[in-house]
């Protein structure tokens, strides 16, 4: 049931669903710190130890709960002057009070509890902050809805044209652009970065080993007692290695796999107004809203797997706060090339025209001979030294590493280019993949021209351009050149009349 301006005027609180939210986050905070000790318990501690143990999770679980219920019971909120206050704290009591005009985006999410209690987490990000400023865990739907409504469309530093424009899109139907069907979505997760997933296997592993030794456990002396002798002629042997190559292998792409269903899942992107609304997720259902205004880089990129498949990732970077994160950035996956078009066409519609008289322009030769020059300075080296001593394994592997390094290097000196128009910067990039970012110039916030002793000696700078939502880079490029583009973007940012966000 929608409730009137003067209702929303009343103190609030979440729903009772909140109680069992701050329970489970309680839970998992506990979890993570007592992780090593309870290893500890279960690979070396007695019966006894661990019945104690037991007992003392079971006093920890009670304790949470009763904490979480009179949090539950302390928290409240309402809308006053124009502002959100928050009512919050069980030891030490605090107020909120946070004006509409600080908040820049208001988002849903539903994990697998939301959704049995019918409820949204609200999150609100703010300027000035760098992690979200308000998080409502438990709202009704409907009420969730009618808060966000009531706060973006009475922003007092919005004009009144843009308060008319954010009422009449909130009554304007979601037409969806674009839909990840589950052929794509594997498709998305087969094309991931598996480098990432085995990054963080060898990272768990090793932040599990430090732990336990940390508490005085050694994991060497006990795989000594409990692995038979035998085990170490295998330890030598190719079939183990090889064994070992695949398992990583295998479990790195099913991570990946895995993480890629869960965050992408049922992924719609739709038009609504003048902005974007994407919701994706499989256990945690997430709704983001990006006004196009408050967009100020779009982001699009493959890497050498997705260009054998012909499959984008797109990321829209919005206004954030100073300490610039991933938490202001959209990220969509498994797009094809007309549906990147699409939305650039949505976004930049205004300047359309600019994309097809766009001429592009290289970067000098010293950005590859500056990435020769590293390549060359550190494996070369060993190369020789590995030679040297007759390791010729160690040789081989990273003399093919160095040609592999020395062939991105000229890769990324091809693809590297830029281009400019009278009101759009696109800069492309990548090595074995591609990648592409383009921007308006009037929501540059800031510049510098920097230039090293090597640049100087080749009157050579970079130049690099700050907006509300991160940077971007031309490297390499003549000092002249570098001086007009920046001259000509100051000039374009003060006679612009347009607002940056």
């Amino acid at each position: 049931m929608k409730r009137s301006d003067a209702e929303l005027g009343q103190p609030m609180r979440q729903s009772y669903a909140a109680i069992i939210l701050i329970t489970y986050k309680l839970y998992k905070v506990l979890f993570r710190q007592f992780f090593p000790l309870i290893i500890i318990f279960f690979l070396g501690g007695s019966m006894g130890k661990k019945g104690n143990l037991f007992y003392m999770v079971i006093a920890i679980a009670l304790l949470g709960f009763i904490y979480s219920v009179i949090a539950f019971f302390k928290y409240f909120f309402f809308l006053k002057n124009d502002k959100l206050i928050v009512h919050k704290g069980v030891f030490k009591r605090s107020v909120l009070e946070i004006p509409f005009d600080r908040i820049q985006s208001i988002n849903f999410e539903q994990n697998l509890i939301h959704r049995l209690f019918g409820v949204v987490k609200l999150n609100m990000d703010t300027a000035g902050s760098s992690t979200t400023e308000l998080q409502l865990n438990a709202l009704d739907r409907n009420l969730a809805k009618q808060l966000s409504d009531h706060i973006l469309s009475n922003k007092s530093s919005e004009s009144e044209a843009t308060i008319e424009d954010t009422a009449s899109s909130h009554q304007k139907e979601k037409k969806v652009i674009f839909h990840l069907t589950i052929p794509q979505l594997l498709k998305v997760g087969v094309t991931a970065n598996h480098l990432r997933s085995g990054g963080l296997i060898i990272f768990f592993f090793f932040w599990i080993w430090d732990n336990v030794r940390e508490l005085g456990m050694d994991l060497e002396e006990k795989l000594k007692e409990e692995i038979p002798t035998g085990i170490e002629l295998l330890q030598s042997s190719l079939i183990l290695f090889t064994i070992l190559i695949v398992l990583f292998v295998v479990t790195a792409f099913l991570i990946s796999l895995i993480r890629t269903v869960l965050k992408f899942y049922n992924l719609h992107m739709y038009r609504k107004g003048e902005g974007f609304i994407i919701e994706s997720g499989l256990l945690s259902r997430k709704e983001q809203a990006a006004k196009d205004e408050k967009i100020q880089l779009l982001s699009w990129s493959q890497n050498l797997l997705q260009k054998l498949s012909s499959i984008y990732e797109l990321r829209m970077k919005q206004a954030s706060s100073v300490a610039v994160s991933d938490r202001g950035s959209i990220h969509v996956a498994g797009l094809y090339e007309s549906d990147i078009h699409l939305t650039r066409k949505y976004l930049f519609k205004a300047n359309e025209q600019e994309f097809d008289e766009m001429a592009f322009y290289g970067v000098d030769k010293y950005f590859r001979f500056r990435r020769f020059y590293y390549w060359t300075l550190f494996l070369v080296p060993l190369c020789c030294f590995f030679g040297y001593n007759g390791q010729w394994s160690l040789l081989i592997g990273f003399s093919f590493l160095y040609i592999v390094g020395m062939v991105g290097s000229h890769l990324a000196f091809v693809k590297k280019k830029y281009a400019v128009t009278e009101n759009l910067i696109m800069i492309m990039g990548g090595v074995w993949g591609h990648n592409a970012t383009v921007m308006l110039t009037h929501k540059i916030q800031n510049m510098a021209m920097m230039a090293s002793p090597f640049q100087r000696r080749r009157e050579l700078a970079s130049l690099t351009i700050f907006t509300a939502a991160g940077s971007i880079t031309i490297p390499d490029i003549p000092q002249v050149i570098c001086l007009r583009l920046k001259n000509k973007f100051l000039y374009s940012v003060e006679n612009s009349t347009l607002a940056w966000m």
